[in-house]
């Protein structure tokens, strides 16, 4: 029974979509705009780098205010200043190989041009 309802909603969708695209033709051509504006892969590139690069510059603030947040609340324990610390060089280590990673495209895009 179980096996029938399933193929009757299969059935019954394809007969759907089958009449709802019976006005389309084969010559119909769908145009979809370039949401990055750019033509070659380095203009991708430097447009998917400036949109993480946005994105780090906000994690890192917060990830500095959490390390910053754990040194405080360490009260006197070392292996919590400790992580905080830890919290504060990683997140500062991460948004320099952000930054370096723009500099080498930047690099690469001037040299292939």
């Amino acid at each position: 029974m179980k096996k029938i309802n399933i193929a009757l909603i299969i059935l019954i969708g394809w007969l759907i979509n089958l009449i709802s695209f019976k006005n389309v033709s084969a010559t119909t051509t769908i145009e979809l705009p370039n949401p990055i504006n750019a033509t070659s892969t380095i203009a991708i590139l430097n447009s998917i780098l400036a949109v993480l690069q946005t994105f780090a510059h906000l994690i890192v603030v917060i990830m500095v205010l959490i390390g910053a947040f754990q040194i405080l609340f360490a009260a006197g324990d070392p292996e919590k200043f400790s992580k905080g610390k830890k919290t504060i060089l990683y997140s500062v280590i991460g948004y320099a190989i952000v930054l370096v990673a723009g500099g080498i495209t930047s690099f690469i895009a001037d040299f292939l041009q």
